[in-house]
């Protein structure tokens, strides 16, 4: 039986309070290389912005798996949003 694939199209995911540079995201079935962006933030007073990480072309039958290099040990954001 062949494993049915969902393609996602034009979809990001958000990764929040991150204060790491995203060095490489993949798609660990794959190994297809993801773009990503970050959005927003203020990092002048340590605020980060949102990593949109570019949707893989095909998803997993199974939950889609995205290792997500960073350039050092995990820095989150422990503060709390104002509004």
């Amino acid at each position: 039986m062949e494993a049915r694939t969902r393609s996602v199209g034009s979809r990001s995911v958000p990764l929040r309070g991150l204060h790491n540079k995203v060095e490489r995201i993949s798609v660990l079935g794959t190994g297809e290389e993801l773009g990503h962006r970050v959005v927003g933030g203020f990092p002048g007073h340590r605020f980060p912005g949102v990593v949109r990480i570019d949707a893989p072309s095909v998803c997993d039958p199974h939950p889609t798996v995205l290792p997500v290099e960073l350039d050092g040990e995990l820095d989150l954001y422990r503060g709390a949003g104002h509004g």
